[in-house]
């Protein structure tokens, strides 16, 4: 049986950040991005939402209602039928907050220790569990008592990972364009220069009165030129195929 070691590090870094040492064995950045979990409770005669957020590698900065830079923020609203909702409730803490890591095998935990809600301290522990076969990426709230948050994620981020496996594990997320993106681009391109190019040239030559003349012509020359592509192909692949008209005599 292997013994997983259990190594535990103190940092004063800004942000859950994927560069960390304490992360490099890793592959949070597979999983980059705010993630949210939330409980509806009926509470008559209204509704109470709670939602957690987590920024992994990035901090929270564009949800309503959290304070800029927080690695965990949880807000509490009061739903009301035909009403706005109520902020009640609006727990954060900030990236500048010292964090432990415990790190093995398994997982890592992320521990955040003495951030300031009210007249209370308050602490989170986000427990990141090695899971290979994991699809959702999703949080589950394991505890909040109003002192001590506590929330877990089966992922395969979680799994220790080699450098090797981090590149084979990067999708594209539509930030980069794919090779058949960038020859439609150059096709584009290409009819545009013989489009014009070619119009300009028929209008020097003066075999047309005007520019758009020109370009009108140089438009149906190549109109007519895609009208005949299909025969043109056809011939080809005939000619590969041995299905010429010579073919279809046969030897006695």
């Amino acid at each position: 049986m292997i013994l997983a070691s259990l190594l535990t590090f103190a940092t004063a870094a800004l942000a859950f950040d994927c560069s960390d040492k304490e992360l490099e064995r890793y592959n949070f950045e597979s999983i980059k991005g705010v993630h949210s979990y939330t409980t509806l409770k009926n509470t008559p005669p209204s509704q109470t939402n709670v939602t957690w957020n987590v920024g992994i590698c990035q901090p929270i900065s564009a949800i309503k209602d959290c304070p800029a830079n927080s690695d965990i923020c949880g807000v509490t609203s009061i739903l009301r039928k035909d009403e706005k909702p109520v902020v009640s409730e609006v727990v954060s803490f900030k990236s500048d907050l010292q964090k432990t890591y415990e790190s093995s095998d398994n997982g890592i935990k992320v521990i955040y220790k003495g951030a300031n809600w009210g007249d209370v301290l308050v602490n989170a522990e986000l427990n990141f569990q090695c899971d290979k076969d994991s699809q959702n990426n999703e949080f589950t709230l394991d505890q909040w008592d109003g002192t001590n948050l506590k929330l877990s994620m089966k992922t395969k981020a979680a799994c220790i990972t080699s450098k090797e496996d981090k590149k084979k594990e990067k999708h594209d997320n539509g930030e980069s364009w794919g090779w058949f993106t960038w020859i439609f681009i150059f096709l584009v391109l290409f009819l545009s220069i013989y489009i014009i190019g070619g119009a300009w040239f028929q209008y020097n030559k003066g075999n047309a009165i005007d520019f758009q003349s020109a370009l009108k012509e140089v438009v149906e020359n190549f109109i007519e030129l895609l009208k005949g592509l299909p025969s043109f192909g056809k011939e080809i692949i005939e000619k590969f195929t041995g299905r010429s008209n010579r073919g279809e005599y046969s030897a006695v």
